[in-house]
């Protein structure tokens, strides 16, 4: 039985336990020796809080965790070095600014007794009408700056400063401003501190603005983008092929299919990541090691949790979810500089950070990515999850009920998928001063949601001769065929169906094949007619 490292963020515990691990010290060696303050954005379940554990082991000097790796022969010296770490996985940062402040207090706390420094505060004033907030803020930019001379010169040694999920607390803020406010101050300090610094390595999902650490001179080295160290994190191709050749087999022998399948299979679901056009594609590692460990092929991504935020900012925005059915192009420098908060439109690059998009191809000639989703498992994690966003309710907390969608298609009802319909659109949350070109958008929003997910072989705006259809849905028994149309009559989207012939591309088909024209009012915000007939 393979001892898989999921839910182990500890490199010692994962060495000490003998999980299996791929060897990326290499990358370790590098990151020590040829920069010294880096940022690395990663998706969430990718890996990063390893990467920092494994740094941590290694600037403790802890060379017998890396025995039998890449890094034993390369480091000669093994030095230990005194550290600063910095967890913001964990805790409520949705309950005030004070849990972001306490972290780093508690943080700090742990690096003077490790040293003996202390820091006394009893010198500092607080200003007249300066909240608690503001003043244990300050504070903190004032402790940093004199624990790290303090230890410097009580050791001889630099410091490692190494701050893993730096943005977690920001994404969950409820006082946003103040809490970049605090890293404003706190962070400013590493670039007058430099001299006492040895190396200093953040991780996030995403850049956010205004923070001084994504400001101003001496910022991080980005390498999210770096082709260098594009496999730093996930599981490269020749990686998978060579540590886990034997659980591959033993998953093609269960499912009695070759070896090939089995790879193919795990690239559909969990593969094609990549993090520079020159880089290396990488597999989500927690969906691979859930899938080899389980034998099964499940969407395990899903299960972990979904960015409210994403979904939410989706849901409040103007952005068209449809134009995700094809890939989309993005400035490559954009997608690099880009930084949360500062453009509150740019979903794209969102997603990208978020793990629901990745580079598909690069244009040198436009500088421009070409972004789509990565595989199988992301495309219906990101619907699933926005369906829940857009449909839960008080009333139906559960959101879209997809099953039902899809026991009327096989049934051949009409009239119970359009109440369907008229059901979900009830739930959307129409603001009085929307434009009718927004409401538009909801509704085509909500068909193409609940179309997409539903799984069977689903064509949007398929192109004929004389035209395109608005959605085909296809299974084994019946061909749809909608037409939508807005504050038109229902009759008029059936006539389109009918002058253009969309049907007869499927004439020859065994399968029943039903039109069904559609109006919406915007007025309304509902379907308000419908008319279908068969072919």
């Amino acid at each position: 039985m393979v001892n898989y490292p999921l839910s182990i963020q500890s490199f010692e515990d994962l060495r000490l336990s003998k999980c299996v691990y791929v060897d990326k010290t290499d990358y370790v060696y590098n990151l020590s020796y040829h920069g010294k303050t880096y940022f690395l954005a990663r998706p969430r379940r990718f890996g990063k809080s390893l990467l920092c554990n494994t740094l941590l082991a290694f600037f403790e000097g802890k060379k017998e965790l890396f025995e039998g790796l890449k890094i034993y022969e390369l480091e000669k010296d093994w030095i230990k070095y005194p550290i600063i770490y910095l967890d913001f996985v964990s805790g409520d940062y949705t309950s005030g600014s004070m849990t972001l402040i306490d972290k780093i207090k508690i943080a700090l706390q742990d690096y003077e007794n490790q040293y003996g420094v202390n820091f006394d505060d009893s010198f500092f004033q607080i200003q007249d009408g300066e909240s608690l907030i503001k003043s244990e803020s300050r504070k903190l930019s004032f402790r940093l700056e004199h624990d790290l001379q303090a230890v410097y010169e009580k050791t001889g040694l630099k410091t490692v400063m190494i701050v893993d999920e730096y943005d977690n607390p920001l994404i969950k803020s409820v006082n946003l401003e103040t809490d970049k406010d605090i890293y404003r101050g706190f962070f400013s300090v590493l670039k007058y501190s430099d001299k006492y610094l040895r190396f200093v390595f953040l991780t996030g999902v995403t850049k956010f603005a205004k923070t001084s650490i994504f400001s101003g001179t001496n910022q991080p080295d980005d390498i999210s983008l770096d082709p260098n160290y594009s496999g730093i994190c996930g599981i490269t191709h020749e990686e998978l092929l060579t540590n886990f050749k034997d659980e591959i087999q033993a998953f093609a022998d269960q499912e009695v299919v070759s070896f090939d399948e089995i790879v193919g299979k795990l690239k559909k679901w969990y593969d094609s990541y990549l993090f520079h056009e020159r880089g290396e594609k990488v597999i989500n590692p927690v969906s691979l090691f859930n899938a080899l460990k389980k034998k099964d092929f499940q969407n395990y991504w899903y299960t972990t949790g979904t960015p409210t935020i994403l979904m939410q900012r989706i849901k409040n925005s103007t952005f068209d979810i449809k134009t995700l059915k094809k890939d989309v192009m993005y400035p490559k420098d954009a997608l690099k500089d880009y930084k949360d908060d500062e453009i509150k439109t740019a979903i794209v690059p969102l997603l990208y950070y978020t793990g629901y998009l990745t580079i598909k191809s690069y244009d040198k000639e436009d500088r421009s990515y070409l972004l789509g989703f990565p595989n199988y498992e992301v495309e219906s994690s990101f619907f699933n999850s926005l369906a829940e966003e857009f449909y839960s309710t008080v009333e139906n907390p559960n959101g879209l009920d997809y099953l039902k969608f899809k026991e009327d298609f096989r049934n051949g009802d009409i009239e119970s998928v359009i109440e369907r319909l008229k059901a979900l659109l009830c739930t959307l949350p129409y603001a009085n001063d929307k434009s009718a070109k927004l409401i538009e958008r909801d509704f085509q929003n909500v068909i193409y949601l609940v179309f997409t997910i539903l799984g069977e072989y689903i064509v949007s705006e398929a192109h004929f001769s004389k035209g395109r259809a608005d959605s085909i849905l296809i299974n084994k028994e019946y061909v749809y065929i909608f037409e939508f149309k807005i504050d038109q009559d229902a009759q008029t989207a059936l006539n389109q169906i009918n002058v253009k012939n969309y049907a007869g591309s499927f004439k020859m088909d065994n399968r029943k094949i039903y039109k069904i024209g559609v109006s919406f009012s915007s007025e309304e915000k509902n379907i308000v007619e419908w008319v279908s007939e068969e072919e």
